[in-house]
């Protein structure tokens, strides 16, 4: 074989090697990008469930353990409602996020 033919013949080797690995490359690739695509759609699926799950937002001033919100949140729970209850500026006011009933 000439020097010519044997380095020809070297780097379609090497350029066999380096399609075989980039094939692989791109197969692994494939899979981390199928598992990325289930995590998104299943995070998805509960940011939707959990937007449309939520009815409104009222915000209580005064303590937060007055006769209104008792009085509120139990008519939203008698109702069948889901009751979400955050404290804000320094407890001084009561979130209260309403929700559809989570049964």
């Amino acid at each position: 074989m000439s020097k010519r033919n044997y380095d020809k013949d070297a780097v379609i080797a090497q350029l066999k090697k380096e399609n075989r690995d980039l094939e692989v490359q791109v197969t692994e690739l494939k899979y981390i990008l199928n598992d990325v695509k289930a995590i998104n759609d299943a995070m998805r699926e509960d940011i939707e469930k959990e937007v449309a799950a939520e009815c409104g937002c009222v915000v209580i001033e005064g303590n937060r353990t007055s006769a209104a919100y008792q009085d509120l949140v139990g008519i939203l729970l008698a109702n069948n409602y889901t009751v979400e209850v955050i404290p804000m500026d320094d407890r001084r006011k009561l979130k209260i996020i309403i929700k559809e009933s989570e049964v």
